[in-house]
């Protein structure tokens, strides 16, 4: 047998050595350590990430869809002939739908009842994941996928002095775009002014996607004491008639 040299000698003692065992082993324990928690951050790191990020998109829209709402409704109050503006999408789709109404009854000083407005209004949305983002009736809405509805920008319904002012918007187009990027959106109309004098016992009735937020808008309007029923329909309880001024614009919308 071929004597061992120092060399292969302390290579052998190594191999031996429970020193060596230990010092593997730790590295495989961290090694998997790691893995685990690189699997910890990717099973629930990840929706957290995901959901704080759409929630930065909505709060976005939402300001945007303020900006939006303070701009057209020049239009809806004879400020201004048309508007252009750009919204950033994040993913979702920008469109123009017609599935709300708003119907206006009103009692004149014969004591009929008679409606003074009845038409579908259109809305201009923007959906963020589930959530979807909305100008309506002059006013924002916000819908949650949970079905909460927030009201963001309040419309521009005023009630002083005897005066009721109740701005109409309807919104017509067939245009939708979606993805990601800057989306430019185009309005125009001009309002017509409709004056119904003494009226009394108004009411409002909205259908739509968005009428429990409209609950909640005109229940929370202490000053003009809005009542609301199962239906939905905001009434004006109020001793004295008043000027009715229904503010209804044609709004033509174009989205590129």
């Amino acid at each position: 047998m071929i004597p061992l040299t120092r060399s292969l000698l302390r290579i052998k003692c190594l191999l031996k050595s429970q020193d060596a065992v230990a010092e593997v082993m730790d590295f495989i324990t961290i090694v998997g350590i790691l893995l685990l928690s690189f699997s910890i951050i990717g099973v629930a790191g990840y929706p957290v990430l995901r959901d704080a990020q759409e929630t930065k998109y909505v709060e976005n829209t939402r300001l945007s869809f303020v900006v939006l709402a303070d701009n057209i409704n020049k239009i809806a109050l004879g400020q201004a002939p048309s508007q252009n503006l750009e919204l950033k999408l994040y993913g979702g789709r920008l469109s123009v739908t017609r599935e709300s109404t708003i119907k206006i009854n009103a009692t004149n000083s014969t004591d009929h009842e008679v409606t003074l407005y009845f038409d579908l209004m259109g809305n201009i949305q923007n959906s963020i994941g589930d959530t979807v983002v909305t100008y309506e009736g002059t006013g924002v809405w916000v819908k949650y996928p949970n079905g909460v509805i927030l009201n963001a920008y309040k419309p521009l319904i005023i009630n002083q002095s005897n005066m009721l002012v109740i701005p109409v918007v309807r919104i017509s187009s067939n245009y939708s775009t979606g993805g990601t990027g800057i989306s430019s959106i185009r309005a125009e109309g001009e309002p017509g002014v409709t004056l119904y004098s003494n009226m009394r016992n108004i009411t409002i009735t909205i259908t739509g996607n968005y009428v429990s937020g409209w609950k909640d808008y005109f229940s929370n309007i202490n000053e003009m004491i809005w009542e609301t029923g199962d239906t939905y329909t905001a009434r004006l309880n109020t001793s004295t008639n008043l000027d009715v001024y229904i503010l209804s614009t044609d709004m033509r919308t174009v989205i590129k």
